[in-house]
């Protein structure tokens, strides 16, 4: 049976008394040991290997420990490789096994425990383990670091014990070469970990380039190929390794390299471990786990529990996690069963202007930003020792998780006319007889078979029009004072209104004096001559007929005008609806149609009209008998803005109370009385009792829910000269994703919260969430991978490794283009533009106090002839295929030094999110000429509104191309002395087609191929013991750059295009680079510090008190927003238009001169950088008894202020220049609002208590 074992320390030292008895006690274990370590290395491990080959930590877990002999036993020729069988203890410091133990007692006999007979002591010799590194996610094929041909970097489960590290990203931080976190959301669960200039990170949107793995299973989500780090739980954790560059034996997705986690077993020991953690910001935390085993069973568990405040205002966080493994092993055959539990509730509440953060660090901008991730994962493994060098691994999965968010922004698209409330009994609508109670207003009607003269007038019997010519007279003085003469016309005192000139056949004239006009047909060409009949003088009413009340309507026409009455308000509809219900066509030559026109409603009066069954055209007026007028002569109902598929809706409108000029809610509005007061309003907050405010806040909800499951087998040959692996993997998964705003107000604390009763009514997102997005898509990823390393001599490994994937995705998307384009503001609740009154006395007559008031209608999709739903669903397929190689040496020219090379290639397949927030590049027309063909074209994503403003949005269907990356590296590593050992590596990782989230305005945005990237750069470290103390001390060079040119949308770029582009769609989408910033080739990727250095040192003041300090150190970044690298504090550029000289750059921004208009701006107060910073940390600790320790951890020891990362934004919360500013300092005239620098401040001084119980399960 294989079996790993331990020591406890890296450098085992031997007192040896006698050559005779080292020689004796070697040889007394070797065939034994030679066996034992053959099929070791067949097997690798039956228990978990993670252990590390530094001085602090050899021997975490059961690992095969080949040890270099002392040099004296290389003069018997034997095996440089022996297996240690004992684990070394308190009671057995000379770490040799138990038979060789009680062999030596009984030499000594009464001499004591190990101590030997003969009295001759030679010098010290040391023996370096070499740690074994599982190759690949599965267990069974493990080599040495000194056969890897790559800087792989661990952490041990003793390390991750002692550093009292939250997560792993905080834990890579403070000891690893080449990483960064950025702290983006400023939760410590929530971090972008970056290595190597690619990222592991939570946030949806993210490129991501590292694959993370536990146990063999692959935790990146697989919507966005997040890493939700708050699921992975340290205590359970026997140690990780890092291993760089683009290994294909990791799988799709690792670009820049790969976390490989394990996790403990019971068949490490038999003990276990609680810990208790209080301090600072009323963090609290209890950990424990215990493992233990029968030599047949084993069973480990692990649990977590975390609650704290957070250090800032309103950031608390809850975790919760819990592993459990059971395993059963023989002689043959080891199975092991794991379950992972987490249930966690994180508020991470993002950036802050510097304005604020200057002000109080500890503040947020808003809130709260709440996300609560659930997780159950089931895992069940397998390792077959088939010979003692050939074994098989195994794995099965499922893994089901998810995530429900709600996060809390400002309203950046406020705006709209101000509103209010009914008071109470007051008259809203313009009220419309209906005394027969057939659901329309009452109505008068005239017929339209009344002759008219060729300048438009009614005729009588006798030929004489109503208005004959007066002369010419002045009607007026021109801008000079000149007098305007003009021909008037007067009634015609011979015109007799009581006997019309009426025909009874349209085509025949009834008068000498009537008019004609000619008919043509569609090509142009004469037809024929009809006379002239009264039409629009009926409808506007110029003259008296005999009227008719309430004329019968033909059924047809009446049910289209129901129709139509009970859309009254939607506008747009009204459109289609008057089209499809054959309201607007024409019957006859003359142009005379059926049509049933609202138009008018809201001012007490609106016409119809149908043709009778003589096919002579009935022209019907309606009129309000109660019109509803304020106090300033002015309608109660307004027209507002426009409404998404409504037109422009009726509101109860505030004024000025001097102007009578309606008030805006976002003082940019303003159109004043005069040229000079345009955009210079104050805004609107809330009326005198803290209602009919205006929405300041955006909330979205959003939950996304996955399940992965899989599969793997892996074939592992340990031979002499060869490891060699073959397996097979695949890989399900199923997500879902939906998502939805709502609008509500920032209170004084900045907390968006939901007020529907204290909003403007018309506000339909105030109670009804508007939904975003729906998906559901699938994908499966098959591979076949091997791996070779082939070991001719000692001092040279060549390695050799290849995966082919096979991967198919189908998703489908339904989308609500129209909610991204307008915002959830244009979604707005409506006054009916008109009420009906019925004779409800039944008096035979109807008064205005019969009428209602008014009826809000609330917004609906149907209302707005289904703009605002979320669309059909479109299935979207594709597959993507990849083979990836990767060759690599290792030489080792003197025990002490080791020198490798390798380069590999890797691939990424987009993921759910970016394939559907892809670009569709596909030309459709966007303009057309006179004749019907296409004038322009533009790219199809733009024009059918197809975009995505991450985190809420998605949208599109094209096909993104893999993300290929292909790694360089060369390095060396080895030891100065026993105690010091080194490395050096330079690295490049080239990125093809890589994807990255492009706006094309500041609300259109998707994710795009951009081209090429590049990372790379160089890292060393050194890390050793002198004396009673250890030390490590890593930096690293981090260059990360794009590597072609592309323009994206960045208003706030002192660097983005001014020029204004159209309002009208087509214009909007019309490359001329406003607001964009041209990215070019060299420029730098944000939020990658060029240097990074950490250090850390640890002193053994007693053997009972250790006392360390770390340092992390890294320079300054560019922050997003800032691709372009040349954002610059200072005056502003004006916003231009209509400029007579316009200049294009290579990549499409275009530049004006000459301008006619021109916007002034704020300056830029700060640039475009992070600047460096540099933490330090103490940590120490003291063994109060055997098993207790007591320990304190000060984080932040010397409280310096610094920030991690940052972006480019607008804070609205700025002084006001015209705008209202309200309590919470919200400025409601956003044109005040400054562009600033928002940045992640890293938390202040803390210090944390923690009382740890180490105890034996003995025997």
């Amino acid at each position: 049976m294989s079996s790993y074992r331990k020591s406890s320390k890296g450098l085992l030292s031997f007192k040896l008394k006698t050559i005779p008895l080292i020689i004796l006690s070697t040889f007394s274990q070797y065939g034994q040991a030679e066996e034992s370590s053959a099929k070791n290395n067949a097997a690798t491990s039956l228990a978990q290997s993670s252990v590390h080959d530094d001085a602090s930590e050899i021997g975490s877990v059961n690992v095969v420990r080949p040890m270099v002999l002392p040099s004296s036993a290389a003069k018997y020729d034997k095996s440089g490789s022996i297996l240690l069988s004992a684990k070394d203890g308190d009671d057995n410091k000379v770490g040799t096994s138990a038979g060789a133990k009680e062999y030596a007692r009984s030499l000594a006999k009464d001499k004591g425990k190990n101590d030997l007979p003969i009295g001759i002591q030679l010098q010290d010799i040391q023996v370096r383990a070499k740690r074994l590194y599982e190759i690949g996610p599965l267990r069974g094929l493990a080599l040495t670091k000194e056969e890897i041909p790559g800087n792989v970097q661990s952490i041990s489960a003793k390390e991750i014990k002692e550093s009292h590290a939250l997560s792993i990203s905080d834990l890579m931080n403070s000891k690893l070469q080449s990483v960064n976190v950025n702290d983006y959301q400023s939760n410590p669960f929530q971090m972008d970990v970056t290595y190597r200039g690619f990222t592991a990170s939570p946030q949806l949107g993210t490129a991501q380039g590292l694959s993370v793995f536990l146990d063999g299973v692959r935790v990146n989500e697989p919507f966005g190929d997040v890493v939700n780090w708050d699921m992975l739980p340290l205590n359970a954790l026997a140690g990780l390794d890092v291993f760089p560059g683009s290994n294909p034996i990791f799988g799709l997705g690792t670009l820049g390299g790969a976390l490989s986690m394990r996790t403990k077993s019971g068949f490490d020991a038999k003990e276990g471990t609680i810990e208790a953690l209080g301090g600072s910001f009323n963090r609290k935390q209890i950990q424990g786990s215990v493992g233990g085993n029968n030599g047949v069973i084993a069973g480990f568990v692990a649990a977590n529990i975390f609650n704290e405040d957070g250090w800032r205002d309103n950031s608390p966080s809850k975790v919760n996690q819990l592993f459990a493994k059971g395993e059963w092993r023989n002689e043959k055959l080891q199975l092991g069963l794991s379950a992972l539990y987490a249930g966690n509730e994180l508020t991470g509440n993002g950036l802050l202007p510097t304005e604020i953060a200057q002000q109080d660090r500890s503040s947020v901008f808003t809130s709260p930003d709440v996300t609560k991730n659930r997780l159950l994962q089931f895992q069940l493994t397998g390792l077959w020792d088939v010979t003692d060098t050939f074994n098989i691994t195994g794995q099965i999965y499922k893994r089901k998780s998810r995530r429900n968010s709600s996060t809390g922004d400002m309203n950046g698209d406020f705006g709209g006319a101000v509103t209010r409330r009914p008071n109470p009994g007051e008259q809203i609508a313009p009220g419309y007889a209906d005394i027969d109670r057939d659901g329309l207003p009452d109505s008068t009607g005239r017929v339209a078979n009344v002759a008219i003269s060729q300048g438009g007038y009614t005729l009588d019997a006798n030929g004489n029009p109503e208005q004959i010519s007066g002369g010419f007279q002045q009607i007026g003085v021109d801008q000079d004072g000149n007098p305007i003469i003009d021909e008037v016309f007067i009634n015609n005192p011979a015109f007799d209104a009581s006997n019309l000139a009426i025909g009874t056949n349209f085509n025949t004239a009834v008068s000498a004096n009537q008019g004609t006009q000619d008919i043509y047909d569609n090509d142009g060409n004469f037809v024929k001559t009809v006379p002239l009949w009264g039409y629009g003088q009926l409808l506007d009413g110029t003259f008296a007929t005999s009227s008719l009340n309430n004329p019968t309507l033909p059924d047809t026409f009446k049910q289209a005008a129901l129709t139509v009455w009970q859309n009254r308000s939607a506008i747009r509809t009204l459109q289609n609806l008057q089209s499809s219900l054959g309201l607007l066509d024409a019957t006859n030559e003359n142009g005379l149609s059926t049509f049933f026109a609202v138009e008018g409603l809201e001012s007490g009066e609106f016409d119809a009209g149908f043709v009778n069954d003589n096919g002579f055209f009935v022209a019907l007026n309606h009129k309000a008998i109660i019109v509803p007028v304020g106090a300033d002569g002015n309608y109660i109902l307004g027209t507002a803005d426009s409404n998404v598929g409504l037109g422009k809706p009726l509101l109860i409108l505030v004024r000025d109370p001097v102007t009578g000029v309606p008030l805006e809610r976002n003082g940019v509005d303003f159109n004043g009385t005069s040229r000079a007061q345009v955009g210079k309003g104050t805004g609107y907050a809330c009326d005198e009792n803290g209602q009919n405010c205006t929405p300041t806040a955006l909330i979205t909800k959003t939950e996304i829910e996955q399940v992965t499951d899989g599969g793997a087998i892996q074939f592992n040959w340990n031979l002499e000269k060869h490891k060699f692996m073959i397996g097979a993997s695949i890989d399900s998964s199923d997500a879902s994703y939906n998502s939805a705003q709502y609008l509500g107000l920032l209170d004084n604390n900045r907390n968006a919260v939901l007020a529907p009763d204290r909003l403007g009514y018309e506000y339909a997102a105030a109670s009804n969430p508007l939904g975003l997005n729906n998906f559901g898509g699938n994908s499966i990823t098959k591979s076949l991978y091997f791996s070779e390393t082939w070991t001719p001599t000692k001092e040279w490994s060549f390695t050799g490794a290849g995966r082919y994937n096979q991967t198919f995705v189908k998703n489908e998307l339904a989308i609500n283009s129209i909610l991204g384009v307008a915002g959830p503001n244009k979604f707005l609740n409506f006054y009916n533009l008109g009420v009906l009154c019925n004779d409800n006395n039944n008096d035979g007559t109807v008064t205005a106090d019969e009428c209602p008031a008014g009826e809000i209608l609330p917004f609906t999709v149907e209302r707005a002839n289904g703009l605002g739903a979320i669309g059909k669903g479109e299935t979207e397929k594709f597959s993507y295929y990849s083979f990836n190689p990767s060759l690599g040496a290792t030489w080792q020219p003197h025990e002490t030094l080791n020198l490798y090379a390798n380069w590999n290639k890797g691939a990424r397949t987009p993921s759910v999110i970016e394939l559907g927030c892809a670009l569709d590049d596909t030309p459709v027309p966007a303009t057309t000429n006179a004749d019907g063909t296409p004038a322009s074209y533009r790219p199809r994503s733009l024009m059918e509104r197809r975009f995505c403003s991450l985190p809420s949005t998605l949208a599109g269907d094209p096909y993104l191309k893999q993300v290929r990356s292909e790694t360089m590296e060369l390095g060396a590593r080895g030891y100065l002395t026993p105690e010091l050992q080194w490395n050096a590596t330079v690295y490049n990782t080239d990125l093809t087609d890589d994807i990255y989230f492009v706006s094309f305005t500041p609300d259109r945005s998707f994710f795009q191929n951009i081209g090429n990237t590049r990372r790379r750069g160089f890292e060393t470290g050194i890390q050793g013991k002198v004396g009673k103390a250890s030390f490590r001390l890593n930096y690293s060079l981090t260059d990360a750059t794009f590597q072609s040119g592309f323009l994206t949308a960045s208003p706030n770029n002192s660097s983005a295009g001014t020029l204004v582009q159209g309002d009208s769609l087509v214009a909007s989408l019309t490359p001329t680079g406003y607001q964009q910033i041209s990215v070019k080739p060299g420029d730098k990727i944000p939020g990658i510090p060029l240097h990074n250095l950490n250090a850390s040192f640890n002193y053994e003041v007693t053997p009972d008190w250790n006392v360390g300090f770390t340092a992390i150190l890294h320079s300054s970044a560019f922050v997003r927003g800032n691709e372009n690298n040349k954002h610059r504090a200072g005056p502003a550029s004006p916003i231009v238009g209509a400029c007579s000289t316009i200049v294009t750059d290579e990549n499409g921004l275009q530049t004006g001169s000459n301008c006619a208009s021109s916007l002034a701006r704020p300056a830029f107060r700060y640039g475009g950088k992070t600047a460096g910073y540099a933490v330090f940390n103490l940590n120490t600790s003291y063994k109060l008894t055997k098993g207790l320790t007591a320990g304190l951890q000060i984080s932040n020891l010397f409280n310096r202020e610094y920030q991690s990362a940052g972006r480019l934004g607008l804070n609205p919360f700025s002084p006001s220049i015209n705008g209202l500013v309200g309590a919470n300092g919200f400025n409601y005239n956003s044109n005040d609002w400054r562009s600033s620098t928002f940045l992640a401040p890293g938390a202040p001084r803390a210090a944390y208590f923690t009382l740890t119980y180490d105890f034996d399960l003995g025997k």
